[in-house]
């Protein structure tokens, strides 16, 4: 049994090699592009939201199928076409360049494995089952998707917010850290949820013990 050790990669700037121009690569240029990738693919077809990435320069396309030696300097590797022999290549060539590579549902190929992801401004969850099921982190992910409002996207924007002038007015660690805790156990996560930002702001200012004013 693989256990798998999550992370959360900072893909900003970095070269992904995308292999395959269909509806699945489609999804994964997607993701890549939200999380800052240089984005290439290597596909003779393209969708035609993946052609217009290319025409808008978005993305960089090699209008081929692939050839050793496509991946060199890449950080990371996604291989998404329905043609085994390409697959195992890309995946013996990625691996020889010690790169992190996908080979979507062939988990076997895969030294890393993509989860369901869901964000809420700069909260993201991702779920994973292992590569055993991934129809059900997806059922997850639409669960938590309606049970997770807009409120925790605003919360976090504060909390952000709030972070320098808290570490100036509580410089011990510990009691910052129990004051946090706070914070999230309080009723400002719900009193946004109703609207109600302004007695939001009141029940946080209560809590640092000084006057919290947002920009």
């Amino acid at each position: 049994m693989n256990t798998y050790y999550p992370i959360y990669v900072n893909l900003r700037g970095q070269l992904c090699v995308v292999v395959g121009g269909g509806k699945i690569a489609e999804g994964k240029v997607e993701g890549l592009l939200t999380a800052g990738a240089k984005v290439k693919v290597i596909s003779p077809d393209l969708t035609s939201y993946l052609r217009t990435l290319s025409k808008e320069n978005a993305i960089e396309h090699i209008e081929r199928t692939y050839q050793t030696g496509d991946l060199t300097g890449a950080f990371m590797v996604i291989c998404a076409t329905d043609q085994v022999e390409i697959n195992h290549k890309v995946w013996q060539e990625a691996s020889a360049n010690r790169q992190l590579v996908n080979v979507v549902d062939d988990t076997p190929r895969c030294n890393f494995i993509a989860p369901a992801i869901l964000r809420k401004g700069d909260l993201t969850l991702a779920i994973s089952t292992a590569g055993k099921a991934p129809a059900l982190a997806v059922r997850l992910k639409e669960r938590l998707q309606e049970q997770l409002g807009t409120e925790y996207e605003r919360f976090l924007e504060l909390s952000g917010q709030l972070r320098e002038p808290l570490a100036r007015h509580v410089p011990d660690f510990e009691t910052r850290k129990a004051l946090w805790y706070e914070l999230v156990d309080s009723d400002a996560l719900n009193l946004l949820a109703q609207g109600d930002e302004p007695a939001a702001l009141e029940t946080i200012s209560q809590i640092v013990g000084f006057r919290f004013e947002p920009a």
